[in-house]
Formats: structure tokens, sequence, C-alpha cells
């Protein structure tokens, strides 16, 4: 839709509400208004409401590369507020869409001087569970600081404003950190904390840990969207290169959707119950402080390609092969929620995923091909003996064709047939791919081509 006819259409239906008409009858909900800057208001109809995500979404797309990266919904309130103060200052009077050159300049003006005043630098930190780098200091990977909670409160702060004010409390806000430290040596005491400390502790009661990450150029909300992937990354990047499946369970953003620590078992036989059982899953850490810093001494190696890859998805601008570092990070999105899910099946499918997002499609015979070239293992070649020996080119068909892509079209549905086997070849396949993908990613000099991973 041209700018000049959504705005028509918009103006249109504001006019005929404003000028007496009461269409609130036929509209479903609550309605929709918006205050204007000289304190009128402004009703949006659902037909004034879709001419307006048009128009909207028009200007958005048209936007300069360089400007504020800000997602369409926070986008369209901006807009939608800019159209309600000029309709309310009678600025659309008279508009016949014929020559609206001016106005639509002028909007765009004052919407752009509106995203303008937006802080476009924020720093965000996620609550986590890790495998505890950080408890001798904070651990950096890049971009990304992963610091302890008690770092965290030494290094953070509310204005001096927010804390005379907040709750009417100004002495426990003074000392929220004294209060927050101490409430957290000591969980099971549930008394109500005060002021600032009641509210934060809420926040990261739970998990031993913070990831920080510092996005620049981006809305708030969109740019807290980014520094959850790049955290997630993260997190995730450690673990492929530790290497234990159970790491990706055991490092992880709070809000991720993970299995129970532990789980119980009741069971009946002829008639009578046994004694119930409790098992512990992968989420209880396994590995000791001193195997942890090991783990990361040997991991010295591939760490800067992890750090290279956080920094393209932080600044692409800067980076001279954005779309592979986020083709990388998406397949080891899926490669970690392979390796989170209880279900062999589902995770044969994610991690058929990850290997197929690396390599950009070309199904089994594209993987193979990428595979082989990263690895360099022919294709011909027996990996797996035992009494169903494979060459690699039978496991990549079996981990695509017989495994993801049978899974996802339902030729298999039983969920009683294992693929336990298929999924751990299919887990240590992957691992050394990503891994090897990475390292040699640093120093690629070709193009940013969507299938660079085949013959980088």
């Amino acid at each position: 839709m041209e700018l000049k006819t959504g705005l028509k259409t918009l103006v249109d239906e504001l006019d005929r509400v404003h000028k007496g008409a009461e269409p609130w009858s036929e509209e479903v909900g609550i309605p929709d208004f918006v205050t204007a800057d000289n304190g009128m208001q402004r009703y949006f109809t659902q037909k004034a409401r879709e001419a307006l995500w048009q128009f909207s979404s028009t200007l958005h797309q048209n936007r300069p590369k360089n400007s504020l990266k800000i997602e369409p919904e926070e986008y369209y309130k901006i807009v939608r507020q800019a159209v309600a103060d000029l309709h309310a200052e009678e600025r659309f009077l008279g508009f016949d869409g014929i020559d609206a050159g001016n106005l639509i300049a002028s909007l765009k003006s004052l919407i752009e001087e509106r995203l303008a005043k937006i802080t476009n630098e924020h720093t965000h930190y996620f609550p986590a569970w890790t495998l505890g780098m950080e408890r001798n200091g904070p651990f950096s990977l890049g971009p990304v600081t992963i610091l302890s909670r008690a770092d965290w409160i030494d290094k953070v702060d509310f204005p001096e404003n927010g804390k005379d004010r907040y709750l009417n409390q100004p002495e426990a806000n003074h000392r929220w950190k004294e209060i927050l430290n101490s409430a957290l040596q000591q969980p099971k005491d549930k008394s109500l904390l005060e002021g600032l400390a009641g509210a934060v502790y809420r926040a990261v009661s739970t998990c031993p840990a913070l990831v920080e990450v510092t996005i620049y150029g981006y809305e708030r909300q969109f740019s807290r969207k980014l520094a959850r992937l790049v955290s997630k990354t993260a997190l995730d990047s450690v673990s492929l290169g530790i290497g234990a499946p159970e790491c990706f369970l055991q490092q992880a953003l709070q809000d991720e959707r993970l299995p129970p620590v532990g789980s119980d078992s009741l069971i009946e036989t002829n008639g009578f119950l046994w004694l119930p059982g409790s098992v512990l899953g992968g989420r209880f850490p396994s590995l000791s402080p001193e195997r942890v810093v090991q783990a990361l001494t040997d991991m010295n190696e591939i760490i800067p390609a992890f750090e290279a890859i956080l920094k393209g998805l932080v600044d692409p601008g800067n980076h001279p092969h954005p779309k592979l570092v986020n083709r990388w990070a998406t397949a080891l999105d899926w490669f970690g929620e392979g390796n989170r899910e209880s279900s062999d099946t589902i995770a044969l499918a994610k991690l058929g995923t990850c290997l197929d997002v690396l390599c950009c499609g070309g199904k089994n015979v594209g993987i193979r091909d990428m595979v082989v070239h990263l690895t360099g293992t022919d294709g011909d070649v027996q990996v797996i003996g035992g009494s169903r020996p494979r060459t690699l080119k039978q496991l990549i068909k079996d981990i695509y064709d017989h495994g993801r892509s049978q899974i996802l079209h339902g030729t298999h549905y039983d969920r009683l047939e294992s693929f336990a086997a298929e999924r751990k070849h299919a887990a240590y396949l992957a691992r050394i791919v990503l891994i090897e993908s990475a390292v040699r990613l640093q120093s690629y000099d070709g193009l940013d081509d969507e299938k660079a991973f085949r013959i980088i």
C-alpha cells in the first residue's frame, strides 16, 4: 500500500470517528485510544488500526539501515502517538491524499525525532545456571561476561533519587546491597525484604550467576531480544567446547525450558507398592571447580573463534561475515536444544536440523559434502564399528533421511522405538562440525554466502 493511500484511509477514519460518529457499539473489546500532547484523545477503530498498521509497516520497512533498530510492534506505537498528536492539532484538516508529500515528511520527521530520544545503549543481565566458571571472578567471552551474584551486586546500583523514593523506604533502599547479600546467604529465611532488596531478590534468588551483555543501536525491548540470543549462544558455546551433553542442562538461562533436577517413581506389583525410587537428572552439577578450570584451559585454542562469533552477533556491521555468524549461532541453538531434549527421537530431529541449518539445505548429500570437507574424512570410510558398521556416508544418511526427515514427516510414530545410538552419533558428529566451522570462520576471506560452510 502506498503511503499516501494508507494515510488517506487512516485520516478519513479518524475524521469520521471524531466528527460525531459512534462506532463503538460495533467494535469488539475495549476502545483503543491515545492521549495526544494537547490533552485530547484520539480513538482508533478496527479499520483505523488496520490502516495504521499498513502505514507504519511501510514506513518501518523503508527506514535507513543505520537507523535505531526497533521491532515493528514498538515502531507502530510511536507512529500511532505521532498520528494522534497531529490529528488532535488539526494538522490533517482538509487532507485529501493528493498533495501529501509535505505532510508525510513532517510525520516522518516527528517519528524520527522521537526515536532519536530513545536511549540506544542497554546493558542486560540474565540470571543463569552455569558450571561455576565465575566463582573466582567475572568470566568473559568476547562481549559477554558471566558474574557471580556477589560480583554483580557490587557492580550495579540504583540512582540516588530512586533510593530516596521507592516505596517510601529510603533507609532500606540505601542498604539494599547489604540486605540482599544477607538474604541470599540465608535462602530458607522467608522473611519479607524491605525496599529495593525485595524487588531484586525475586529476580536473582533462583540462579547463582548472571550473564551480562551490552547492546548498541537498538530500542530497549529489541535490544533485550538480541542480548538474550547472544547470552544463550555464549553459554552453549562453552558447553559445546567442553563436550559433555549434560553441560547443556547445567548451563542455561533462567527462563529456559528445562527438565527437573530429579524425578521420583512409584510402582505397584501384585497389588503392593515398592518403595519410591528417585533419580537425579542431568541438571545436577557433575564437574568439580578444578575440572571446570581445566576444561576451559583445554579450550584456549577455540575460545577466540567463539568470541569472534559473539562479537559478530552484537555488532554485525563490523564483522565480514554477519550472515554466516548468524547461521552458525542458529545451528548451535538447535544443537543445544537437541542436547537438552529428554526424548531421543525429538533430539535426533533437532540435531539433524542443526546440521541442516549449518549446511543451508542440500539434504543428505549437502550435509555429507559439508561434513567430508570439514572433517577431512572420505564418505566411504567406516566410522562406526560393531554389529552394524557404517561408513560416514551411511551415518549421515541415517541421521538425516532415516532420522530427522522421517521423524518430522511422521513416518516414525512408535515412541518406544529406540534412537539412542543415532542420537549419540549425531551429537558427536555435529559437535565436531560446529567447532571446526567456527575455527575456520576466523580466517575465512570469501563471500558471506549462505552455503559457505560447505567449502570454508
